[in-house]
């Protein structure tokens, strides 16, 4: 095991994670300070908050595959082409609003009343303007994602998490004045909330920009066009699409399982204690979050100046550090679980309690298991393979989480426990998909498509030819600190330190000049 990087993993990753804290804090703030208006303004915001998040998941078909690309550019010392992802990040970020925002508006009554199933009806009322209001500031919404993603694939983890911590108290800042008042600024309530976090985020955008306008930030905007370019488009989200549907797996399957543990022998309550499993398993997993952001950013830098054993052995420490982490987390969670269960549920009811137990005593012991899926899914996406991770929460979730979970908690008659073992399951699954495709070398060959030496010289060019000029002229030569590769139509020059080297191609081999 390399220490020292195992250690640049990690000096990247602990920002990442503290930046998802605080991210997270931005929801519990709004939550905590709407809990002064009642509990159907809760329930409202509530409601309101989980269409939003289902909605958000969309962002990572642009936020995903700008952080590959940006990774790559960077890895590949071309200032100009990180600058274009940037540009062409923040068009497809801003029209993909405006598309969320026009199917929004509209739909954001109906889903609320479906999400209220014959409940109050104020709060469906309340919900629909919050909820409205943040469609409106949807621009605000995605662009933060986007900066934060860029400026983490590049490298910088530091910045996005100063602008997340300015972001909360912004946040409590503004919805405090919006919700309840301040001089001449009346008090809008539930709306407030929405007014106040949509400012906040507007705030957040703007200090970005001057962040990347200013030139001091590893992420530039250099002079060019912010027109769209549709096949830099194509790239990022043929990236982030399938992460985006990743997400919407991984949300979906957990409504279906609630479903079935509401249908088993602990009903309503066991609802409750998976709920708090889930909250706890999601606090354990930030630090896997945040490897999962590191090995994209690492990988991709590597393969941005095609240094293959680097990016595989930054994956595998990667990998290394999240099992370690999550085996050091897991067994506080295993002894004190009935304690962390009266945490959540005061009233301490005994189905919480025995369901709630077993349930962490059988996931948990998994989630080492499951953070090799984790870290692996952000590995692959470094190289801009983002389907395995798609496929594998397909496999897991859908087929492995749920299907297995009805077999067992209905037909066969186990109940929760079932449930709790089709889980577990689910988890191993994922992470012996990902593990297989991380050993293997499509995720190679899925980088090399997107690059530019590749779409104009190496598509034509027989399988073994394109090899050895990998292996004899790329590798090699791009792994001087400073070379820079430019790809003309003629062919490729490689800038050095000790003179310029140049590849000419022919229809089925190439020419070192």
């Amino acid at each position: 095991m390399d220490i020292k990087l195992i250690k640049t993993v990690w000096r990247l990753a602990l920002p990442v994670l503290l930046t998802n804290l605080l991210q997270s804090l931005v929801s519990v703030v709004d939550v905590y300070m709407v809990g002064r208006l009642g509990p159907i303004a809760i329930a409202a915001v509530g409601m309101g908050n989980v269409v939003r998040m289902l909605v958000l998941v969309m962002v990572l078909a642009v936020s995903a595959g700008s952080m590959s690309l940006i990774a790559q550019a960077k890895g590949a010392r071309d200032p100009e082409q990180m600058s274009f992802v940037t540009r062409q990040a923040i068009s497809s970020g801003f029209l993909l609003s405006l598309l969320l925002m026009a199917i929004g508006l509209p739909l954001a009554r109906p889903l609320l009343l479906f999400a209220n199933s014959g409940g109050e009806p104020e709060a469906v009322i309340l919900g629909t303007a919050y909820l409205q209001i943040l469609f409106l500031g949807m621009p605000f919404l995605i662009l933060n994602n986007i900066f934060d993603r860029l400026m983490q694939g590049a490298g910088d983890t530091i910045t996005p998490l100063l602008l997340t911590g300015s972001l909360n108290l912004f946040n409590i800042l503004f919805n405090y004045i919006f919700m309840f008042g301040l001089g001449p600024i009346p008090a809008f309530g539930v709306q407030g909330a929405a007014m106040g976090t949509i400012i906040a985020r507007a705030t957040g955008v703007l200090l970005a920009f001057v962040v990347i306008y200013s030139g001091r930030n590893v992420v530039k905007i250099l002079p060019g066009s912010y027109k769209p370019d549709w096949r830099m488009f194509t790239d990022i989200f043929s990236i982030g699409v399938p992460s985006g549907i990743q997400g919407l797996f991984r949300n979906g399957s957990r409504l279906l399982v609630v479903s079935i543990v509401a249908a088993t022998e602990v009903g309503t309550y066991g609802v409750a204690a998976l709920s708090i499993g889930l909250q706890v398993e999601s606090l354990a997993f930030m630090p896997v979050l945040g490897l999962n952001v590191a090995a994209t950013s690492l990988v991709g830098q590597a393969l941005g100046s095609w240094q293959t054993e680097t990016a595989r052995q930054r994956g595998n420490s990667a990998l290394l550090l999240g099992i370690g982490l999550m085996v050091v987390l897991v067994a506080p969670i295993i002894i004190f679980a009935p304690a962390i269960l009266r945490l959540f549920d005061p009233s301490a009811h005994p189905i919480v309690q025995s369901a709630g137990t077993a349930y962490m005593r059988i996931n948990t012991v998994a989630l080492p298991i499951g953070a090799v899926a984790m870290v692996a899914n952000g590995a692959l996406r470094g190289a801009g393979d983002s389907t395995p991770g798609m496929m594998s929460t397909l496999i897991g979730r859908a087929i492995g989480g749920v299907a297995l979970a009805y077999l067992l908690a209905v037909i066969m008659g186990y109940g929760s426990l079932g449930v709790w073992w089709a889980l577990a399951l689910s988890q191993v699954f994922e992470a012996v998909y990902m593990i297989y495709r991380w050993r293997g070398e499509a995720w190679l060959r899925v980088a090399l498509r997107k690059t530019a030496v590749y779409r104009q010289h190496l598509h034509h060019l027989p399988e073994q030819i394109q090899q050895q000029f990998l292996r004899e002229i790329r590798t090699p030569l791009m792994a001087t600190p400073t070379a820079l590769e430019l790809v003309q139509e003629d062919g490729v020059v490689y800038q050095l330190p000790d003179g310029d080297k140049t590849v000419h191609f022919t229809d089925n081999n190439y020419i070192l000049v």
